[in-house]
Order: structure tokens, then C-alpha cells, then sequence
């Protein structure tokens, strides 16, 4: 049986499950907006390890402080995906910065325009075909009579040409949206599908990121450490070198007008600092998907993933590695249901298993994402407190930031209450906060294992309920 997959949005995510489609031997389509060399962002980002090794990529061997390895970035090898700078151990500093503690890092800083050029290279080799300069505008569907994600039926897109304002009417067996945080596909599905609605400000980061030159010399009294200074203007700012001449400063805050820019944050950094020179290398500005994510990603014909769907670490925004492991899981079960000649959402309710069962990622980027406006919430006196005291501690630190929800022992518990008594209304905020944080990782593990329309509804409503914060 011939089956047709359509992707809209070449992002990591999009392009490994094209790529493994193709290996399966499907009919795989790309619709990317930009061109090839515009692919991903001019910048390098924290790409988790484990993600990047089960996408294929050769992982680089750590050799003192610099990675080593055929996909590390060098001067004669400027396409390399990594950068050569390795961050093994990470700096978490509190907002005040009394009080630091070292985390291990299981992350690697990436290239995201030589990455995205690898990933679309190989896909290319692997027989998918990608058109560029189109983007996907509403996907097409007929009404089953449903009420609920079985509701609809999708049968295909309407894409736009860039260049020429032509509108095309493209017919799919299967249509994946990895289009980004616009989520123009899903939110075109009625809303009694309950995947349409976009998300809130409040599911945002506003985030500024430079590269910039640095003078060596100076760099030798001006230490720079690579670091987090977290719940800093409710967000975070930071520091990774890139190589011997380049560094990386950047700041992000909750998406609110009443905040400050965090571009003023970072000149504000650098103004401290003069081993980091005026020359701008790369760098810009964009919101950041910190929010839950989707309760369900697909229905009948239709599967969303990546940031369109919300899968970024909550407490840094990074995406790319949940994007390519998603893509890699909905490969597996786009290919068992294209064996069997089926598109329906009861087949496809694979990616949601692996996502919050099987993984226990889904559960812990929900729970760390209510634990995430509670903490920006508290302010910096409060929270470098909790730092200080070790209330917030290298353990539950170093797995948030690694994308890891850690559900407080009630030793801990006990132990938090008796460091914590002389700061009640602090300490009755954090509770609040991992109280309403262990309630959600809880539900999420209880997610439906298969699909169920009466099952799932319920799960849906109390899951609502939970993070309506």
C-alpha cells in the first residue's frame, strides 16, 4: 500500500522522522518556508547528548575541557556541528549570586544551522523530497460527528508559495506538523478536537542571546565561568564559551511587557566584563515554548511534535533534543501503522505513550513547568535564600535543569520544613509549588496507554485542572 507522509517545517524534529520514513521506504514530502542555508536559527544552543546520539550523530570524546571528534567546529572544519568548548560541570548561580552550586551538564553546545543542514542532508540521502519557500497555512479535514481528537479526519493541507501567494490543496495519508510554535496546522482544527488552541503569553520566554569576540589576553584576569544565574528577572541568564576567541551571553525573561528586555540584561553583563568585546559574531532574539505540553498530539491523518506540540525543557527552553527524539518516536509508530494500512488516531497513539508513559519525559516537563512559575514568582530575595540554605538543592537543581522532575522524599520534605521555619511564607510558596508539581507528574503517569475516547476525556479534564495555574 502506498503511504504519502507529509511534513510541514523542516526542523530537527520534522527532518529525523522524515529521514526514517524514508528508510522504511515511504513517500516522504518536506515543506520548509526558508531555504537550505536559512535552516535553524544563527546561533548554537544546549542540545541534549542522549538525544543527539539516538538521532545518529557521532558523539565527540571529551578530552579535558574540548570536545574532540570529527562534528567538532574547528577552523578547517568550520561546518562542524559542535562547538569545541566542552561544558561537562555547569555553574548554577543563584539570582543574588550568594550561592552556587555545580551541576553536571548532559548537554552539548550545537550549531543549529549546521546541524539543521546535516539532518536535511541525510533525510535528502535517504530519498525525502523537500520543497522550499512554502508554508503550511490549514490543514483540510472532513467532521466524523465526534466530540473530542477523534472528531476530525485530515486528509491533507493547504500550503502557500512564498514567492508567488499561489495556494496549493495537498493530499496526505498523513500529515506531521513540526512547523514551530505558531502552530498554524493545529489551531486550524475545530476546538472541540481539543488540540486548537494557541498557547498563552504566559507559555512564552523572551530570550536574546550574542556571540561575541573576546580578547584573550584579557580573558586571562577576566574569568568568565560557564554558568546559569537561574530565576534571574524570572528567567535565567547565562554564559558558554564557544572556543578560545568566542562566547556566548545571553537572557531570558517570562514573557511579560512589564519585564525587563533581556538585550539590556546582557549589555548590562558585558559592560563587567572587558574581556568581551564590542564585535558581534551571531546571536538575535526570540520567544521560547516554556510551557506544558499538549495533552495529545494527534488525531486521526495528523500528528503535531516539537515546539508546535511543546516539548522544550520547561526550565530552559532548550527544544532541540526533545524535538529529535519525538520525531524519532513518531517514526517507529507512523511505520507500524503504515504496515497495516492505517492513519487512525488509535494507531497513532503510540507518540503519546512513549512521550508520557514509556519515557516519563511528557510528565516531567508538565510538573517542571508548574514548578517553574511558582519559583519565578518568588523573587529574587526569596529564592536566593532557598538556594543558600540548600533547600533548593544540587540534586533537584541539577536534574530541573536537565529536564528532570525529582519528587521530594518526605525526609526531604521534613527537612526543607525544619531549614526553611523562620521564612514561613516562602517556604508555604515553594511547598505550593511542588505540592501542585508532584500532583501533575503523578496524573501524567497515569496517561491512557491506548487509545479510549470516555478514558482519555477524563484524564484530559483533570490534567486541565492541574495546570491551570
Amino acid at each position: 500500500m502506498s503511504f504519502r507522509v507529509i511534513v510541514c517545517g523542516a526542523g530537527p524534529g520534522g527532518v529525523v522522522l522524515a529521514r526514517e520514513l524514508a528508510k522504511a521506504g515511504l513517500e516522504v514530502l518536506i515543506y520548509e518556508k526558508d531555504d537550505y542555508n536559512g535552516l535553524g536559527h544563527d546561533w548554537s544552543d544546549a542540545v541534549e547528548r542522549v538525544a543527539l546520539d539516538a538521532a545518529g550523530l557521532e558523539i565527540p570524546d571529551l578530552t579535558g575541557s574540548q570536545w574532540k571528534g570529527k562534528l567538532v567546529k574547528t577552523k578547517s572544519n568550520p561546518g562542524g556541528i559542535f562547538e569545541p568548548h566542552a561544558i561537562p560541570f555547569l555553574q548554577l548561580y543563584s539570582p543574588d549570586y550568594s550561592s552556587v552550586k555545580l551541576i553536571e551538564f548532559r548537554m552539548i553546545t550545537t550549531d543549529r544551522r549546521n546541524l539543521g543542514k546535516h539532518l536535511v542532508d541525510e533525510a535528502l540521502a535517504a530519498g525525502v523530497k523537500i520543497k522550499y519557500g512554502y508554508e503550511g497555512l490549514e490543514l483540510t479535514y472532513t467532521e466524523t460527528g465526534e466530540h473530542g481528537p477523534h472528531g476530525v479526519k485530515v486528509e491533507g493541507l493547504k500550503v502557500r508559495n512564498i514567492e508567488s501567494g499561489a495556494v496549493e490543496d495537498v493530499r496526505a495519508d498523513l500529515v506531521v506538523e513540526s512547523s514551530g510554535f505558531n502552530a498554524a496546522l493545529r489551531c486550524s482544527l475545530p476546538g472541540y478536537t481539543g488540540m486548537a488552541r494557541p498557547f498563552r503569553d504566559s507559555d512564552f520566554g523572551f530570550v536574546t542571546r550574542e556571540v561575541r569576540r573576546r580578547d584573550r589576553e584579557k580573558a586571562l584576569t577576566d574569568i568568565i565561568p560557564d554558568h546559569y544565574r537561574y530565576g534571574f528577572q524570572t528567567g535565567y541568564q547565562w554564559t558558554h564559551m564557544h572556543n578560545e576567541e568566542s562566547i556566548d551571553v545571553g537572557a531570558g525573561v517570562r514573557h511579560d511587557p512589564h519585564n525587563p528586555d533581556p538585550k539590556d540584561i546582557i549589555e548590562e553583563y558585558i559592560s563587567r566584563h572587558d574581556s568581551i568585546s564590542a564585535e558581534k559574531i551571531r546571536g538575535g532574539r526570540s520567544l521560547c515554548i516554556v510551557g506544558p505540553p499538549l495533552n495529545n498530539f494527534v488525531t486521526n491523518g495528523f500528528i503535531v511534535i516539537g515546539d508546535a506540540a511543546s516539548t522544550s525543557v520547561p526550565t530552559t527552553g532548550c527544544g532541540v533534543g526533545s524535538a529529535l527524539l519525538v520525531g524519532l518516536w513518531a517514526a517507529e509508530v507512523i511505520s507500524k501503522a503504515s504496515g497495516e494500512g492505517k492513519n487512525d488516531i488509535a494507531s497513532l497513539w503510540g507518540i503519546n505513550t512513549k512521550f508520557y508513559l514509556d519515557s516519563r519525559r511528557g510528565a516531567s516537563f508538565a510538573a517542571l513547568s508548574a514548578l517553574r512559575t511558582v519559583l519565578q514568582d518568588l523573587g529574587h530575595e526569596k529564592l536566593s535564600f532557598l538556594f543558600r540554605s540548600d533547600i533548593m538543592d544540587k540534586k533537584t537543581l541539577e536534574d530541573a535543569v536537565n529536564g528532570i522532575f525529582t519528587i521530594p522524599a518526605l525526609m526531604k520534605k521534613a527537612t526543607t520544613l525544619f531549614k526553611g521555619f523562620h521564612k514561613p511564607a516562602t517556604l508555604l510558596q515553594l511547598n505550593r509549588g511542588i505540592s501542585s508539581g508532584s500532583k501533575i507528574y503523578g496524573h501524567y503517569r497515569q496517561f491512557p496507554s491506548s487509545w479510549n475516547p470516555d478514558t482519555y476525556d477524563k484524564w484530559r479534564r483533570e490534567a486541565e485542572k492541574l495546570t491551570a495555574y
